[in-house]
Formats: C-alpha cells, structure tokens, sequence
C-alpha cells in the first residue's frame, strides 16, 4: 500500500527559514545599532530607514514587523523631543501665564504620550 505524497517545501525555502530564524533577533539587534550609529545625524529615523529598505539580506514578515516597531518607536521619540523644544521655546518666549498654562499643559501632555506610545512600540518589537 503507498500512502499519499506529501507537501515539501524546497530545500532552498527550508535553508531560508532556518537561516532567517537563528538571526532574526541579529537583525533586531542591527536594526537599533544603526539607530544608534545615525544618531548624530540629522534625521537619524529615515537615513535608518532608508538603510533597512536597501537591505536586501532575506528576512522573515516577523522581523519586518519588529525592525518596523523600533523604527517607528525612533520616530516617536524623535516627535516627543520636538514637542518638548517647542514647549520650552514657547515658555521661554511667552512665559508661564494664566493664558499660557493650559497650552503648555496640554503640550507636555502630548509629549507624555509620545513618549508613552514609542515604549509600546519598543514591547512589540521585543514579543
């Protein structure tokens, strides 16, 4: 009696796979290194970005999905201290007011949240 063939994948897919997993937290990894390298540079984000798209080594949806996070985490932050220097900037120039207070609240509030959905970027990356 034979039994029905089976599905394989190519060998070459196989090789892929198991390639793709013993790095995938390598690339991780290099995804935040370059962050760090690119960070004196004035868009730090997209010049990592634009690396990480030029990439051409083969990569799993899951690491796609996690290098997405930590850049999109970058960017926050990246927001979170622009709104900081416009609020120290508008306090600095206007001072701290009854007119002024509410607006800066608000803008730090901003900044918080930021700075509160980048750290929720970051723990996806890492699941």
């Amino acid at each position: 009696m034979t039994s029905a063939p089976t599905a394989r994948r190519p060998a070459d897919l196989d090789d892929l796979l198991d390639h793709a997993e013993q790095h995938s937290t390598d690339w991780v990894d290099d995804v935040r290194g370059a962050l760090a390298f690119n960070e004196q540079a004035q868009h730090p984000t997209v010049i990592t970005l634009r690396d990480t798209l030029l990439d051409d080594a083969p990569r799993t949806p899951e690491q796609a999905l996690a290098a997405a996070h930590i850049l999109l985490a970058a960017h926050t932050r990246e927001l979170s201290a622009l709104t900081r220097r416009h609020t120290d900037d508008y306090r600095e120039e206007h001072g701290v007011s009854r007119s002024t207070r509410g607006l800066l609240t608000g803008m730090g509030s901003i900044r918080k949240l930021l700075d509160d959905h980048a750290t929720t970027l970051d723990d996806q990356a890492s699941q």
